[in-house]
């Protein structure tokens, strides 16, 4: 698909029969702009926001086009891409203790997420997506500035833009550890399964996925056959003549001992040409012949592919969904918005953003997408900014984490064995949701019970009950959907009816007004309005 897809780009679109465009109906301004904010932001919009967009819906736009500038515009990116880089794991060939760190969990997550720093940093600091595997810095936090041959601040704190100081060539993201110790090799293989993986992140081009034909015969065991079936037998050419050349430019990350922090954690140069006695085939680029991981970088940047391929990335994230030959003409405008911004990402959401696909609310055509489903990165993040609550245990985040957390059972990746999103709910998504739920809404209880400015719970202070303060009882509910749902309930309406008849059989338990205010607020946040968005 993705081949066919670039092919029809090339041609304009024009390749795709224009059909009657069916009939769609659009989100309102308010729902367009919740779900704008949770997909650049990871946050639900503020009353303000709200109220500003009820006022005057023609400056949506402009407010929309202003998220991209967010503070934390960063995480989303990152966020968004996780699923097509994979490298958010939780455990690794080499552990904290073996540089003489003692905390894992940080350790365990700094490496997984340089590769994907490095991206949300040029999307954030606008720069060309070129840099990504042409930059000569990568990105780095006072754990990898400890375990690293990096240049990073001594006593400083935080993620910074650094400088590997151990040699290694300028190639961006290719250059990171943390892309290399997700995607190992061992000399059987003699990379190509890393090869394989930029070609898969980078172009969008996945060997795996295409048919093969080849003779059986071939004994897989035996070296030299191999190689000879490689280069010689028509059926493994197909593939190996583009993928093996790409492989040889990645023997410098090859590592003897992947347990060992001193051959792991650097760059070895020396082993560039250990090609020239495992595979015997130069390094290359469709043809185009290179020597250094930095040839290889300015060989991707130049290919049409590249863009593409990222505008792509990026039409899936935002809708949720694999692209299709429909979105062929939408396709084009996109990969234009980037490249007549001399690359520059922010340009590229902003047309997303605009897409009618991303904008529709119900459509018979599967081109729109009217609900999407929210990840477990994303709930916790709107819940976080909702109630100040993170889930988290013994240091690790149990929305983003799987050794101890519940990343999968979420519906999340984890880089290994879960590599797509769940694309439909599931009763393990449900129960961690609960969970998650209940756990927010006793923390923001407890929180707004005594601080001056609460979050949630502006118009009750936790004494009042139907008989002695209904007004006031009404007027938290209609705040909670308005702030939750970016919804106004009037005060007679069946959710304000429904919601006090859930909090008074609550209350009825042990007459703890707290207590019911977290079980409605819990409901809430299990609703599928809050899921879905």
């Amino acid at each position: 698909m993705a081949a066919l897809i670039s092919l029809l780009l090339s041609c304009g679109g024009d390749a795709v029969e224009k059909a009657a465009a069916p009939k769609v109906e659009e989100l309102s301004p308010v729902q367009l702009l919740g779900r704008a904010s949770l997909d650049l932001r990871g946050v639900r919009p503020t009353v303000q926001e709200i109220e500003a967009v009820e006022k005057d819906p023609a400056a949506l736009d402009t407010m929309l086009d202003g998220f991209v500038d967010d503070p934390r515009f960063g995480a989303r990116v990152r966020a968004l891409f996780s699923s097509v880089y994979l490298t958010r794991q939780d455990a690794w060939d080499v552990t904290a203790e073996d540089f003489g760190l003692v905390d894992e969990p940080a350790f365990a997550a700094a490496v997984g997420e340089e590769p994907l720093r490095v991206l949300s940093t040029i999307a954030e600091q606008d720069l060309p997506y070129y840099e990504l595997v042409t930059g000569d810095w990568t990105m780095a936090n006072e754990v990898l500035g400890d375990a690293y041959p990096v240049d990073y601040p001594i006593g400083e704190t935080g993620w910074k833009q650094v400088h590997y100081t151990d040699g290694r060539p300028a190639a961006g993201v290719l250059a990171t550890n943390g892309f290399w110790w997700h995607y190992g090799s061992n000399l059987t293989n003699s990379n190509r399964g890393r090869a394989n993986a930029v070609s898969k992140v980078l172009l969008c081009n996945d060997y795996l996925s295409r048919p093969i034909e080849f003779s059986r015969d071939v004994n897989l065991l035996d070296r030299d056959a191999l190689n000879d079936a490689l280069a010689n037998n028509p059926g493994c050419a197909a593939c190996h003549v583009t993928l093996d050349p790409l492989a040889s430019y990645l023997w410098g990350f090859y590592y003897l001992n992947t347990t060992s922090r001193v051959d792991a954690s650097v760059y070895h140069a020396e082993r560039e040409r250990l090609w020239q006695i495992y595979t015997n085939v130069a390094p290359g680029y469709y043809g185009e012949p290179g020597t250094t991981l930095t040839d290889l970088g300015w060989q991707i940047a130049a290919d049409n592919r590249f863009p593409e391929c990222v505008t792509q990335q990026v039409l899936e994230a935002m809708l949720q969904r694999d692209v299709m030959l429909e979105d062929t003409d939408y396709l084009t405008q996109h990969r234009e918005a980037l490249l007549d911004s001399d690359m520059r990402l922010k340009p590229l959401f902003k047309s997303v953003i605009r897409d009618i696909a991303y904008r529709a609310a119900s459509s018979e055509s599967p081109r729109y997408v009217p609900h999407k489903m929210m990840g477990p990165e994303l709930l916790a993040s709107q819940i976080e900014d909702l109630t100040g609550f993170r889930f988290e245990y013994e240091g690790y985040d149990m929305m983003t984490t799987d050794s101890y957390g519940l990343r999968v059972l979420a519906g999340g990746v984890d880089g290994v064995y879960a590599t797509r999103p769940a694309e439909n709910p599931t009763t393990t998504m449900l129960l961690v949701q609960e969970r998650l739920a209940q756990g927010a809404a006793s923390y923001v209880v407890d929180r707004d019970a005594t601080a001056a400015s609460p979050r949630l719970f502006t118009e009750v202070k936790f004494t009042e009950t139907p008989s002695t303060d209904r007004e006031a009882m009404v007027r938290q509910i209609q705040a909670l959907h308005l702030r939750m749902f970016g919804k106004r309930v009037a005060a007679d309406s069946p959710e304000v009816s429904e919601n006090l008849t859930l909090w008074e059989g609550l209350y009825a338990i042990d007459g703890d007004a707290k207590t019911a205010w977290a079980g409605l607020a819990s409901v809430l946040m299990r609703d599928p309005d809050f899921i879905l968005y």
